[in-house]
Order: structure tokens, then C-alpha cells, then sequence
């Protein structure tokens, strides 16, 4: 699951919000039109609206977006980020991380 750098909280909690457009998320995994290195094929990913939701931390209530390949999540769902993430997407500013 990929996650854009600035709003990863490790071993945070969320609740998926909505589900993205196919053609939002190809349009978000791109830069200036063109495919990065790590992603392809842009395409094969589908795209969350996420807030977390864990009480008195600074991530409380922050809402952004979440990547996934072959996970599928649903609307209401609520998951936890891992506490470890890797560099995935410089160009993109994107961050992988898995659910725990």
C-alpha cells in the first residue's frame, strides 16, 4: 500500500472514507502526464480517501489518500498503517507501508 510521505503515521489508525475514480488515482500516480519508474502502470492501482482516527495524537483527524495493488478496501473499513515504510516513489513523494 502506498501512502504520500507527509501524512504517514506508523501503526496509525483509519477509516476508509470514500473510494477514488480510476481515473483520479492515474491521474494522481503520474507527474506532468508521464509514468514514474516504480508505477507503470498506473492503472492497476486503486485509491482511498482514508481519515485516521486515533484520539489524542497529532494524526487525529487528518484525512488524505491511500494506494493499493491487490488489497481491496471498502468504504467504512478501518485499518492500521504498519510502523515501517520504505521510499517507494520519489517523484511521487510516496511512501510503501503494509496494513497491520
Amino acid at each position: 500500500m502506498l501512502v504520500f510521505s507527509y501524512d504517514y503515521f506508523p501503526g496509525g489508525s483509519f477509516e476508509v472514507i470514500s473510494e477514488l475514480q480510476q481515473n483520479t488515482v492515474v491521474d494522481m500516480l503520474v507527474v506532468g502526464g508521464e509514468t514514474v519508474d516504480e508505477i507503470s502502470q498506473p492503472d492497476e492501482w486503486s485509491g482511498y480517501v482514508i481519515r485516521y482516527d486515533m484520539e489524542n495524537d497529532e494524526a487525529a483527524g487528518v484525512t488524505t489518500f491511500l494506494f493499493t495493488r491487490s488489497e481491496d478496501l471498502s468504504v467504512d473499513d478501518s485499518e492500521s498503517l504498519g510502523e515501517d515504510a520504505q521510499m517507494f516513489s520519489p517523484a511521487l513523494n510516496l511512501l510503501a507501508a503494509d496494513l497491520d
